[in-house]
């Protein structure tokens, strides 16, 4: 079985705390841990393998106050920000694709309607939707927190299944 993020003489992954996005290219290695109903959104550009990883708590930063501080908090503002920080170094727009993992309900609260996960999932699929990027893969949804790895050189996102079960993706 393939060790990802260990090749030999290969960089230390960047790690993408919660609320945080990371834009960079190449062979860098992206990393975010403890995704549960967190959601994990990687852009990339496969032509000029400029890409960019963020670790999303919530869904909607339009209604927020803070989104323009911290721009990663949220699904909409995130995807939004990784664009445009991503065409500013030379990505094109409409080569852009996106995948996305985490959304878990990792808790059980019914009063509350959708978890927080799935209402995660949702708002990055419209606001994807909205800016005609299109999303290849995902692996979103279930009770299970995930570790994501992103390369953008080559658009792979790797999630790590926390309960051990699914084991590894290769998205």
């Amino acid at each position: 079985m393939k060790t990802y993020g260990t090749e030999p003489g290969a960089p230390d992954p960047v790690q993408v705390g919660i609320a945080e996005l990371v834009v960079t290219e190449g062979q860098d290695t992206l990393r975010s841990y403890g995704l549960g109903s967190c959601l994990a959104v990687a852009l990339y550009d496969p032509g000029t393998e400029i890409g960019g990883l963020a670790h999303v708590m919530l869904p909607n930063g339009d209604e927020a106050d803070n989104s323009d501080e911290k721009p990663g908090k949220y699904a909409d503002t995130a995807i939004r920000a990784l664009l445009r920080r991503m065409v500013e170094r030379g990505a094109n727009y409409t080569d852009v694709e996106a995948k996305i993992a985490g959304g878990s309900d990792m808790f059980d609260f019914k009063s509350f309607g959708d978890g927080v996960g799935q209402r995660n999932v949702t708002a990055a699929r419209e606001e994807l939707e909205k800016l005609g990027v299109p999303l290849v893969a995902e692996d979103v949804g279930g009770e299970r927190g995930r570790t994501v790895e992103f390369t953008p050189g080559t658009g792979t996102l790797i999630v790590k299944s926390g309960n051990g079960e699914d084991g590894v993706k290769e998205l």
